[in-house]
């Protein structure tokens, strides 16, 4: 599970950049959680990545979607694909 996340967050550097440059205000939590998404994994393997409750997962989604102004109709992967 340690390789995984290592690889997720040393691969995505570059992508990392991007989303902080194109959202200044948000969180180096936020900024995991949307390397996560990136990588299209789930709620439930979010919530075992980070030691917390899928419920609390989707609470951080939640406040994700409004600090990046998406729309609740809108997928992550759509989203994800222009960063």
């Amino acid at each position: 599970m340690d390789h995984l996340l290592k690889e997720l967050e040393s691969s995505n550097s570059r992508f990392q950049e991007q989303i902080k440059s194109r959202y200044p205000g948000l969180t180096s939590y936020d900024i995991r959680l949307c390397t996560y998404l990136k990588a299209n994994l789930s709620t439930k393997e979010i919530a075992l990545l980070l030691n917390i409750t899928p419920d609390s997962v989707k609470k951080a989604k939640h406040r994700l979607r409004r600090k990046m102004q998406i729309k609740p109709t809108t997928q992550w992967h759509e989203v994800m694909v222009f960063l």
